[in-house]
């Protein structure tokens, strides 16, 4: 279940304009400019911009835009993250809110999601969502605590649905899917006849809704893994036939034979998810997967589900063997723009570091030797993450080594084409600019080892007629 946590702003009578407007003040922020995200979807967790505006040195700022529909946005406060539910052609000003710097352990950990906080309202209409969200959590909340104590029957959570219903009508649909969304979770708690109750009674009958974060998680938690469920029903063999044969049309219409929803665009995005899952539980299938995936990016009769499908495949090719790093340059902390093709004919040894742990003096140190070794067949580039580049040079040119040093520059592009997860990473690029190994072993790990056996099979090649390249 979602939890909030609740922050005192005050909110402004709304008033019905074509614009919306959120304006407020952030105490401590560290930029000039500050941004309102929202997620793409609830389920990739694609975070794009909303609008961005200036905010001055008091900390103020405002954000006028356009909305279609009712949106989860959010500003970035640092080791938090203020959300809040934003309906089309309202106004919105809140009180100030304190910009928390994350710790140094949670800048090098790519897995850190700040905290997210639910902006509290003051002076809200009866009818506002943010308000209605937060009362129906308190009370899911109870319910989620009397259950551990409490013989979870169809019956009672029945009763406990309907009894939440009439406390919390509404007329608003966006609040009405999150509710229904949030019973299919309770109902979910019936092990004995759990997902399908959960799933036939108060979920199919929804139409799919992307930016539902209640919507998305109850999805989450029914289908994950569906197809272990379906191995185990003996009509599935056509199912399993077509997903082997890599052909979605049949996928889909085995699917839809084996599950009577009647909701096609759900019934695609469960395939879809379950693919994504598959690919990194069942290796010996994924070149099926992004077959079928890329169909669906292609085929799908549903925009939702092509660009979720486009999102998927683009992480699961990112960083891969075989694959080339998507990055056009960097630019070096001496104001150098390189690209990773001039290394061509080298291996080339990337390390994201940083100058806040002890491993990256050691790695500079050793590297610097190791590249002059192997001079005429390797080249290391450091790229140092979540620091300023002025902290980059002071760092840097007190060890004094003769490597290429990078400062991410706050490109979170950058850090996203290698799949960084934690600080510090290696790569591999071999001659040709491929990745020959994501991840890298790291230096500690024996990566010359690994290097000098590379050359070896290499330089063994070079004498054969039936080899022409290593095989990894």
């Amino acid at each position: 279940m979602l939890v909030f946590m609740l922050l005192l702003l005050l909110y402004v009578p709304v008033y019905a304009t074509e614009s919306t407007c959120v304006s407020g003040t952030v105490s401590g922020y560290p930029g000039t400019t500050i941004e309102l995200y929202y997620f793409t979807d609830e389920i990739s967790y694609k975070q794009e911009v909303l609008t961005t505006t200036s905010i001055d040195s008091a900390g103020v700022f405002e954000f006028v835009f356009t909305l279609d529909k009712v949106r989860k946005c959010f500003v970035d406060l640092g080791a938090f993250r203020g959300i809040l539910f934003i309906e089309p052609s309202k106004t919105y000003h809140l009180q100030p809110m304190p910009y928390q710097p994350k710790t140094d352990a949670q800048l090098l950990n790519m897995y850190f999601t700040p905290q997210e906080v639910l902006v509290g309202l003051q002076n809200q209409p009866p009818d506002d969502i943010n308000q209605r969200i937060l009362q129906f959590e308190l009370a899911i909340d109870e319910v989620w605590n009397n259950a551990m104590y409490t013989d979870l029957s169809k019956r009672y959570l029945s009763a406990v649905i309907d009894s939440l219903e009439m406390v919390f009508p509404s007329k608003n649909d966006f609040f009405s899917i999150y509710k229904q969304s949030t019973y299919a979770l309770l109902a979910n708690l019936q092990v004995e006849l759990a997902p399908n109750w959960s799933i036939q009674d108060y979920f199919i009958s929804m139409p799919v809704h992307y930016h539902n974060p209640a919507y998305c998680e109850a999805f989450t938690v029914l289908f994950e893994g569906y197809f272990n469920l379906l191995e185990s029903q003996p009509n599935a063999k056509a199912f399993f036939q077509a997903y082997h044969n890599a052909d979605i049309v049949s996928l889909r219409e085995q699917f839809a034979l084996l599950t009577h929803w009647n909701n096609p665009q759900l019934e695609e995005l469960v395939i879809l998810y379950n693919l994504w899952g598959n690919f990194s539980l069942k290796p010996k299938d994924r070149t099926t997967i992004i077959n079928l995936l890329e169909q669906i990016s292609h085929t799908s009769l549903y925009p939702e589900n092509k660009k979720l499908a486009q999102e998927v495949l683009y992480r699961l090719k990112k960083a891969h063997v075989g694959s080339k790093p998507n990055v056009n340059e960097l630019r070096t902390i001496e104001g150098k723009t390189i690209t990773f093709s001039d290394f061509a004919g080298k291996y080339v040894y990337i390390v994201f570091a940083s100058s806040l742990i002890n491993e990256t003096y050691a790695d500079i140190i050793y590297l610097d030797k190791l590249r002059k070794k192997y001079a005429e067949n390797l080249e290391v580039v450091f790229i140092f993450a979540q620091e300023t580049e002025a902290k980059t040079i002071a760092y840097t040119k007190e060890i004094g080594a003769d490597l290429i040093f990078c400062n991410w520059n706050s490109d979170a592009q950058l850090i996203d084409a290698f799949g960084v997860q934690n600080i510090p990473s290696y790569y591999l690029l071999d001659r040709e600019g491929f990745f020959s190994h994501s991840p890298a072993l790291s230096p500690s790990q024996g990566f010359e080892r690994k290097l000098d056996a590379m050359l070896e099979v290499e330089k063994a090649a070079e004498g054969s007629s039936t080899m022409n390249k290593p095989f990894f």
